[in-house]
């Protein structure tokens, strides 16, 4: 019994030294003030009932801070916690890139063989490679922009492959950068096809289970998860539960679920060259270049940016309900990871500028000082020659505004940001971490912008500028309803305080702005909308026409 005592005495003593060291470990990672920097910056979803975030920073291989905060589930009361599971949307896209990296370094594919090797019958895939898709440079139409596509209901990888085999190209292919995802959905059906595996099984057995991850995998409607946080929606201070999104439309594309712990173990694995070659790894992180020789801020599922002089390797993801950003400063070994569950977010809670918020404060003293805009004031008059909506495809504009001589820009989906002037026509857009310069034509007249992000050279042009006219708002009562595109695709015209509305499955509404009793716009998108009438002026149909289609709806019956 004595020997039995001591046997335990010593087992507690070795357990109290463990925990002393741990926590000695911890005191000594701290880095001072951050617990309450990033406590400040979440501090909205520590007040009432609110949608979550679980946020971690490490760094030289150390977690120096781990919380969640808010809830992972309003309804049952359940917070957030560093064991929380989030859908993590297009931060999906580095496990879709590196499982194609990792099959190249096996000699069953290159980045430089045509689609056409893997998918004979995929339109102009003799002219599209593997590097274009990786890159967002193959010019494919993303699926995910367009109208009508019912994402409710479960698809076959087949069947949304010959979806995309349908749509238009927007670009010839290596011609143009424009972010999307039908690239990175052929990505993860060539992955499927080489290992003969589902996209799933082959992450899980290639990449999960080896590296410890135990808490991630491809999100399927028909599991349960422990621990799995519920998707909700923000509409200024009211929380609703997010509109429901069948993941199967996601994959290879935003369709992993993971912690922040998990995503932790992948940068430490990633950028300690635990899962590529130093020389695969070097090539992914190097800018794309297209056919003109201009470079992108994009490498093999990773944007490549520079903020303050340092370099930061990381991506953001959006879904129903859902928000995330993993980021890693290479030279610092700095991770940060914040995800949360609620997409649109409470205000001030937004993933990327949280994240980067994060790393300006355990990086400050390593990073270039901040002169951008500093005591430079730019004429009010030429501010007003910059005011409009620029064309960033895929019906995507930026709305620039100009409000008590400051000048905003408000993407599509995104809040207003400011522009901050660093010269008379250029302009530090902090919202994207972007240059803007706005150009002239011959007649003096703006009618572009060029967006920089380090090398990444991205033109928009200007939309004409459209005077809305003034309508009766009796009128409107002709044209509110629900119209049906097909496939289960439905919008809503509403009429709300004498204006008029449209509500739609997966964007804010937005206003309508008539320029004749039939024909309207909306200042956050590029779409129009026509109206067709019958014998007795009522709206019987309309047709929605964005990127050059035109597409039909009929009104359902009251």
């Amino acid at each position: 019994m004595k020997n039995k005592i001591g046997f335990i005495s010593s087992v507690i003593i070795l357990i109290n030294l463990i925990i002393s060291a741990n926590l000695h470990a911890q005191e000594k990672n701290k880095i001072p003030g951050l617990d309450n920097h990033i406590s400040d910056i979440f501090r909205s979803l520590q007040i009432d009932t609110m949608p979550g975030a679980s946020v971690l920073v490490a760094q030289n291989g150390d977690i120096v801070y781990q919380k969640g905060f808010g809830y992972a589930d309003i309804e049952k009361k359940i917070p957030v916690t560093p064991d929380t599971k989030f859908k993590i949307g297009s931060v999906s896209k580095q496990f879709t890139a590196v499982a194609i990296l990792k099959l190249q370094e096996e000699g069953r594919i290159t980045t430089e063989d045509k689609v056409s090797k893997y998918i004979s019958d995929f339109p102009r895939g003799n002219e599209v490679t593997i590097y274009q898709l990786l890159t967002h440079t193959s010019g494919i139409h993303d699926y995910n922009s367009t109208p009508g596509l019912d994402m409710s209901k479960p698809v076959t990888p087949q069947s949304l492959l010959d979806i995309i085999k349908k749509l238009p190209y927007d670009s010839n292919p290596g011609e143009r950068y424009l972010y999307n995802n039908s690239g990175y959905f052929i990505l993860g059906y060539i992955v499927a096809q080489l290992s003969g595996k589902t996209l799933g099984d082959y992450l899980n057995e290639t990449f999960f289970k080896p590296l410890g991850m135990k808490n991630s995998g491809i999100y399927e409607t028909n599991i349960v998860l422990n621990n799995e946080a519920q998707g909700y929606s923000m509409n200024g201070e009211k929380v609703t539960k997010a509109d429901f999104q069948e993941m199967s439309w996601a994959s290879g594309v935003g369709s992993v679920y993971s912690t922040t712990d998990d995503l932790y173990k992948w940068n430490e694995a990633i950028f300690n060259g635990k899962v590529l070659s130093d020389a695969t790894l070097n090539a992914a992180f190097t800018q794309a270049v297209l056919n003109s020789g201009a470079k992108v801020d994009y490498g093999f599922g990773w944007f490549l940016l520079t903020n303050r002089g340092l370099r930061f390797i990381q991506h953001a993801g959006g879904v129903s309900g859902f928000s995330a950003y993993l980021e890693r400063q290479p030279e610092n070994n700095l991770t940060v990871c914040v995800l949360l569950n609620s997409l649109p977010s409470p205000e001030g809670i937004q993933p990327v500028l949280n994240g980067q918020a994060i790393s300006e404060i355990i990086l400050q003293d390593k990073m270039e000082k901040q002169e951008i805009g500093a005591g430079k004031i730019v004429n009010e008059n030429i501010l007003k020659k910059y005011v409009g909506r620029y064309n960033y495809g895929q019906a995507m504009v930026m709305w620039v505004t100009l409000k008590d001589k400051q000048l905003y820009g408000q993407m599509t989906l995104m809040e207003a940001s400011p522009l901050t002037p660093i010269s008379e026509d250029e302009f530090y857009f902090k919202a994207r971490n972007a240059k803007i310069k706005f150009v002239s034509d011959r007649s003096s007249k703006v009618d572009r912008l060029f967006q920089y992000q380090n090398g990444e050279f991205f033109e928009a042009t200007r939309l004409k500028d459209e005077t809305p006219v003034k309508i009766n708002p009796d009128f409107f009562d002709k044209l509110t309803g629900k119209y049906d595109f097909g496939n289960n695709y439905v919008i809503e015209i509403i009429k709300e305080n004498d204006k008029l509305f449209v509500v739609t499955p997966y964007m804010p509404k937005y206003e309508l702005l008539p320029t004749s009793e039939s024909d309207y716009f909306a200042m956050e998108v590029t779409s129009k909308i026509s109206f067709i009438f019958n014998k007795e002026g009522k709206a019987e149909s309309l047709t929605s026409t964005f990127d050059g289609m035109i597409l039909p709806a009929k009104k359902l019956g009251d």
